[in-house]
């Protein structure tokens, strides 16, 4: 992986090079913090992860807080890009204050600038999920100005990777229109009803790539077979309804957020001890393809296709 190979956005799709790459992840962390404040656990932890995702065939993490170097390094060895979540105080009134505007901006701006240019980054959010509340207090217009700001702070020191914001549905109006592709957190178990949201996202987002930054199912509230068989038909309702790639929420069972560790939970492709689920062997039969190829869904028929041509007394040239 070197800086020439960085991800692109073309129409709906991303490109690496002249090949198209379809975003195949999964969130990572995050895990309890060291001695100097980083979430996402040991170096050789990290290696035996990324080497069982290359096994099923991920391509990317996302991850919920700036990273060492040498977790950009490892990921950079092992072939992974990272989906970069830039965290802030999103659950107080930030748009009041001059000095919580202030200290967002200038937390985006040395976040990018620590890795700047890396290889391994694929892409930051510089935010996820402000909650419906928040940005109807706000205001939608000033809150999807301030996102746009934090875009273009991020992207005047790194102009080579990808910028976006992760929302969900009930803001999926908040759509900053300088982003390089469109996110959504999206957790539908009803594969019907899945399918027509992600076409009526298809819609909002327009002529930009749109991918999913989080999808799963609990273990402990349903059985491994249910998650297995409900990633398998995700995989293949992404695919048929023309995305740019799906994030599954998350690797490993082993989760620390809100200051504590979270055990009631279990989203997990595998267990807190690395031990794969059902769900493991079943994106790895349906992803585990060359690392950017889409992966392949079955058409139950050839579907139809209209020509339009559109001319000015043309019966004869067409005829």
């Amino acid at each position: 992986m070197s800086a020439n190979s960085r991800i692109r956005p073309v129409a709906k799709f991303f490109f690496e090079g002249d090949r198209k790459f379809f975003v195949k992840g999964v969130t990572y962390g995050p895990f309890k913090p060291d001695a100097l404040g980083n979430y996402l656990g040991k170096p050789e932890q990290v290696d035996v992860d990324l080497a069982l995702m290359r096994e099923v065939g991920l391509n990317l993490v996302r991850i919920y807080h700036v990273p060492p170097r040498w977790f950009l390094d490892r990921c950079s060895s092992a072939g992974t890009r990272v989906l970069v979540t830039l965290p802030w105080a999103k659950h107080i009134e930030f748009l009041r204050y001059r000095k919580a505007r202030q200290e967002i901006a200038d937390a985006v701006r040395d976040a990018v600038t620590a890795h700047a240019g890396h290889p391994a980054i694929f892409g930051y959010l510089v935010g996820n999920e402000i909650s419906s509340t928040m940005v109807r207090w706000l205001g939608v217009r000033r809150v999807t100005e301030f996102i746009e700001r934090l875009i273009r702070i991020g992207r005047a020191i790194d102009p080579n990777v990808l910028f976006s914001y992760a929302t969900y549905p009930p803001t999926e109006y908040l759509l900053p229109q300088n982003v390089d592709f469109c996110c959504f957190n999206v957790y539908l178990h009803d594969q019907r009803d899945f399918e027509r949201y992600l076409l009526r996202l298809q819609n909002l987002t327009e002529e930009r790539p749109l991918i999913l930054g989080e999808f799963g199912m609990d273990t402990i509230r349903h059985s491994q077979e249910e998650q297995a068989e409900m990633l398998r038909w995700h995989v293949d309702s992404v695919v048929k309804c023309g995305l740019a790639g799906t994030i599954f929420f998350t690797w490993t069972d082993e989760w620390f957020t809100g200051g504590q560790d979270i055990s009631d939970w279990a989203f997990g492709i595998v267990t807190r001890e690395r031990e794969a689920k059902k769900s493991f062997y079943t994106l790895k039969e349906r992803l585990g393809q060359e690392n950017s190829a889409l992966p392949h869904r079955a058409l139950s028929r050839a579907p139809f296709v209209s020509v339009i041509i559109c001319s000015y007394n043309g019966g004869r040239t067409l005829g």
